[in-house]
């Protein structure tokens, strides 16, 4: 587990940084679209739980503390105080605390990870499409080189997403009401 613990940090962490500079990067301003501020939201969550896989032993009120700090770290080091900083990071903290009751109720321990990357994937969806939107209306073809340029940033965020995203389906799947153990052992009562 401490491999994909890892893992959701590494992604988190990588979302987290290119979605803030996709924000500052943008000549829209960062109040007109709700992406910039959903990614970061959906990369902070996934880094914070690959945190708890990573540290199990850390209380949960520490978690959710955390996830409502970063944000305030964020604009601290960026030196951008917007004025709803503090409805948004009550609002990640909140979230947090649901992932974490979800994965204490329901036995789904990667039911939070499923939400994010799903919020991740279509986030990546809506930039792909942008971006190709952009290339067809290119008045001429790009050469081959370039296209493999344009092409990979675009193919490293999928290929990690789509990883962590096949694997929070799969357990998220996988897992009964009161987690796995206890559907093999329901399966075998009633087969005998």
């Amino acid at each position: 587990m401490k491999f994909w613990g890892g893992y959701k940090f590494l992604v988190g962490v990588l979302a987290a940084a290119e979605s803030l500079l996709g924000m500052l990067r943008s000549v829209n301003a960062p109040e007109t679209t709700i992406w910039g501020t959903l990614t970061l939201a959906a990369s902070v969550l996934l880094a914070i739980d690959g945190l708890t896989e990573l540290f199990p032993h850390v209380r949960p009120w520490i978690v959710v503390a955390l996830a409502a700090v970063i944000p305030i770290a964020i604009s601290i080091l960026s030196g951008d105080w917007p004025p709803n900083l503090w409805m948004f990071a009550v609002a990640i903290g909140f979230v947090e605390w649901v992932f974490l009751e979800l994965k204490r109720t329901t036995g789904r321990t990667e039911i939070g990870v499923l939400a994010c990357c799903t919020l991740l994937a279509i986030s990546l969806a809506n930039t792909t499409f942008m971006l190709f939107r952009m290339y067809w209306n290119e008045p001429e073809f790009w050469p081959l080189g370039q296209i493999f340029r344009f092409m990979l940033p675009i193919a490293l965020p999928w290929t990690l997403i789509l990883i962590l995203l096949w694997h929070s389906a799969r357990e998220v799947a996988a897992r009964g009401p009161d987690g796995p153990e206890e559907v093999v052992l329901a399966t075998k009562a009633v087969d005998d």
